[in-house]
């Protein structure tokens, strides 16, 4: 079964992880964009990050996204903290210095959208941390988001130190669905695993 699926966007793509990317995580993550946040050491990590996308994404706890431009992973794209019977998740956005905001606003609106269809997600929340580059709250505010909270101190970035976190969140103007039985209205209640033709938002899986 299939349950993350490859979605394309204008200048690359979003897709599944695998054993094959373990190189291309690691560069990924030796230049880290939190605050505080450490140099992966070990690839071994990594390795166990792709089994537990794939866990994550079947049993709808998270879902992970490689970042392609170019045939060439330069960022990540992370929802956790997923709660199906609210309809909400928490998103992230990793990426090397090359990444450029309109390609990490058009992967990130394009798992939004996938979300959303699929899974009827309603509420999409994103954490920046202070010392991460400003103009992503800009990016945040023209996708739709608004900040909804400012928690002080709440993301430690230092053995004593510690930063703001500014919550934002992006909360669709939909109804919610009314349940139904898995497979009765495709276009209600969609069953949970992709097909090959599922979701290629511009090009063919």
């Amino acid at each position: 079964m299939k349950f993350t699926p490859e979605l394309s966007f204008s200048g690359g793509r979003v897709r599944p992880l695998t054993y094959d990317d373990v190189d291309a995580l690691f560069e990924l993550y030796q230049q880290p964009e939190l605050p505080g946040q450490r140099v992966l050491e070990n690839k071994d990590n990594l390795v166990r990050m792709v089994d537990l996308s794939v866990q994550m994404a079947a049993t709808q706890r998270g879902m992970m996204w490689a970042l392609e431009v170019d045939d060439h992973i330069i960022g990540m794209v992370s929802a956790f903290d997923w709660q199906p019977s609210l309809l909400r998740t928490m998103l992230r956005v990793d990426g090397l210095p090359q990444l450029t905001l309109a390609q990490r606003s058009a992967a990130l609106k394009t798992c939004m959208d996938f979300m959303a269809d699929k899974y009827h997600l309603r509420n999409f929340g994103y954490q920046w941390i202070e010392g991460q580059n400003d103009a992503i709250k800009t990016m945040l505010t023209d996708l739709g988001f608004q900040q909804s909270a400012l928690m002080r101190d709440a993301w430690r970035s230092g053995e004593q130190s510690f930063a703001n976190v500014v919550q934002f969140n992006y909360v669709l103007d939909k109804k919610k669905p009314v349940a139904g039985r898995l497979g009765e209205n495709s276009d209600i209640n969609p069953g949970q695993n992709l097909n090959a033709a599922d979701h290629s938002n511009g090009g063919d899986v």
